[in-house]
């Protein structure tokens, strides 16, 4: 697999390109001011991942065939690291796929020790090279060489991509055509160029190809906003079904608490000040929110003039204490005089009896919200 100067040069240069686009997607897929959901934390994870085998995919070019025994310690370590995360990242791909599909992660960790045995095979297998030919070898001359099982290496690593697909065409019906196309299309680069990999020994084109399949999903679904609320920053109601799908979903020995908020007088203070005003309003509010809760808790943008944010608590817990906080927070905001109106808010709050819908959840919260809404009429 020795390269020419030039080559080497290329390689290097677009192994660096693909990084550069990774950093990009990291930096905006993470979020400072919300919670991430368990799909944006994998998500995250397959971008680092990708970002390693970029990196040590370079190393094993760079180090191969260099002589001395420094080099061939890094030759065998980079190559080592390579091939773990060769099948992981594929592994994660599957975990990203079920839940994105599902959202129930108690059941996806249940399959994890199954998930999972493809991987430890080539662990093993990894392991083993270090002292024989398995996955890899090393020549006298520090050249690397596929090893005796790299076709059953290739194989596993690719049944994480054959059984994604597989829950795909399951589960197509109850998605939406474009999330269904674009997860569909996710793996086509990364096959493509696995592929050429495979049957060209010395062309690397998969984790760019890769590097390519992660832009799809980041541009089609992960941050095409369609999770946040333009306005206030806040997860918006769509984001909001997908995360108490999720939340209801999961075993939890904490009981979920909801509270529903609207702005009091909300059409009369862009009637009187004008809607930019009323854009203020609900970015000052929402900022109130986060002030109040914690980065755990998940704060939504319902629609118009209202909010949810869903929490958790403790048996002996007393909900209405986040109230206390919110309308303290509300009054130390309305002293400052920095508007011409005071804000109030409207607050209902409903605790999820185990067993209830969605329906029932919300509709409680909207009708204690309305209850206290009648009484500061």
């Amino acid at each position: 697999m020795v390269k020419s100067v030039f080559e080497l040069a290329l390689y290097i240069e677009l192994n660096l390109f693909a990084f550069s686009i990774l950093l990009v997607l990291l930096l905006f897929t993470r979020s400072k001011t919300n919670r991430l959901l368990f799909d944006q934390k994998l998500f995250i994870t397959l971008i680092v991942s990708n970002a390693i085998l970029l990196i040590f995919d370079t190393l094993m070019v760079v180090f191969d065939g260099m002589g001395g025994q420094g080099y061939r310690i890094l030759l065998y370590i980079s190559t080592f690291v390579y091939y773990i995360f060769n099948t992981l990242i594929s592994m994660f791909w599957y975990m990203y796929i079920h839940y994105y599909i599902y959202r129930n992660k108690p059941a996806l960790m249940k399959q994890l020790s199954y998930i999972s045995i493809p991987f430890f095979i080539v662990c093993i297998l990894t392991v083993l090279s270090l002292f024989g030919n398995y996955a890899f070898y090393i020549d006298s001359n520090n050249i690397y060489h596929r090893g005796r099982y790299f076709i059953l290496i290739t194989i596993l690593s690719f049944l994480y991509i054959v059984f994604s697909y597989i829950l795909l065409f399951i589960k197509r019906r109850s998605m939406k055509r474009k999330e269904f196309l674009t997860l569909l299309l996710f793996a086509i680069p990364a096959i493509i160029g696995g592929v050429i990999q495979v049957i060209i020994y010395g062309i690397t084109l998969l984790w760019i190809c890769t590097t390519l399949s992660l832009m799809i999903i980041y541009i089609n679904i992960q941050n095409t906003q369609l999770y946040k609320d333009y306005l206030t920053d806040l997860y918006n109601r769509r984001q909001l079904d997908n995360y108490m799908r999720a939340k209801i979903n999961n075993s939890n020995t904490r009981r979920i608490v909801g509270y529903m908020i609207d702005i009091d007088s909300f059409k009369k203070i862009n009637d009187v000040y004008g809607h930019d005003i009323g854009d203020l309003a609900l970015k000052i509010t929402a900022q109130v929110l986060r002030d109040t809760f914690s980065q755990n808790d998940f704060i939504a943008r319902y629609g118009g003039d209202e909010f949810v944010v869903i929490t958790d608590i403790n048996d002996g817990e007393d909900p209405y204490e986040y109230i206390d906080k919110i309308n303290y927070n509300l009054t130390s905001l309305n002293s400052k005089k920095d508007l011409a109106f005071k804000i109030g808010l409207s607050i209902g709050c409903s605790i999820q009896v185990p067993g209830e819908t969605l329906t029932d959840f919300f509709r409680r919260m909207d009708k204690m919200m309305y209850i206290n809404k009648a009484k500061t009429r």
